[in-house]
Formats: C-alpha cells, structure tokens, sequence
C-alpha cells in the first residue's frame, strides 16, 4: 500500500490556525475519511499549529511552519515541522490541567484523542507528530435520503 501525503507551509500567523485545519478537513473530504476520524485530525492540526504560531515566532530560524498529512492504509499521520529547535513541553494529561486554566491543554487534547503521539528534536527545527486510525471502508457521510437510525 502506498501512502498518501500532503506538504504544506504556512507562515507564522493566527490565520495560517484556520488555513491548517481547512486543509486537513479537505485532505480527509477527498479522501472520504469518515466524520469522526476527519474532526479528529482537524482538532489535532489546530492545536499542533496553534503551538506552533504561539511557541516558534521568537528565535525561529524560518517564520514558518509545515503541516504533513500521510494515509498510510487505516493511519493518518497530522505532523507539524516548526523551525525552532526547542524541546516539546511537558507533557500532561487533561486530568493535571487545572480547571480554570487559561491555557496548556492542546497537547493533552491531542494524546486524548490521538492513537500515538510523539516528538523529534533537530538542529533546524522539531517535528510533532499525532496519529489516528481511519475506517475509509465506511463512506465519510451517509448517502442523500439515508436515514440515521434512532438507537
């Protein structure tokens, strides 16, 4: 099976947030990747690019970041490359994060949701990565005048 990928930069901006998660709903729409699994990866792209607008514009060598989506049979891989090689923060569970906190719970959503989850460190920049399983047997979206059964 070969995979599917997609490679795409976005500048360092609160905008590039949305473009990223518009982009990961198209990637899973023309992939028929089913509902559930595409509104994982899209929360999963928000919050990797979310991290990277807030945590990369101070000391970043590029002032821009890339998403990488590869279907590899049932596995999505959502990547983001940022070009500031600092660490990953400590990682939490939602669990730890204060109820009133203001912020932190980005990479405690994307482990929540996510099958795997895993980050590399390089001179040039890191890499963070989340994966999930698909179903791209089922279709993405019932057929028109299908209807949704009660229980």
């Amino acid at each position: 099976m070969h995979p599917i990928s997609l490679k795409q930069n976005f500048p360092l901006t609160d905008t590039s947030v949305k473009l990223t998660r518009d982009c990961v709903r198209r990637f899973c729409v023309d992939r028929q990747i089913p509902t559930p699994a595409a509104d994982s990866a899209a929360l999963i792209a928000t919050e990797l690019a979310t991290n990277a607008v807030r945590h990369t514009q101070q000391g970043a060598t590029r002032a821009e970041f890339t998403l990488v989506l590869t279907l590899c049979g049932r596995k999505l891989d959502i990547a983001v490359w940022d070009y500031l090689p600092s660490p990953c923060p400590r990682l939490q569970s939602l669990a730890d994060i204060a109820l009133d906190a203001q912020s932190g719970r980005g990479l405690a959503l994307i482990q929540s949701d996510a099958a795997g989850f895993t980050w590399s460190r390089m001179t040039s920049g890191k890499l963070v990565s989340a994966w999930i399983e698909v179903d791209t047997d089922r279709p993405a979206h019932a057929p028109a005048g299908a209807q949704t059964p009660l229980f």
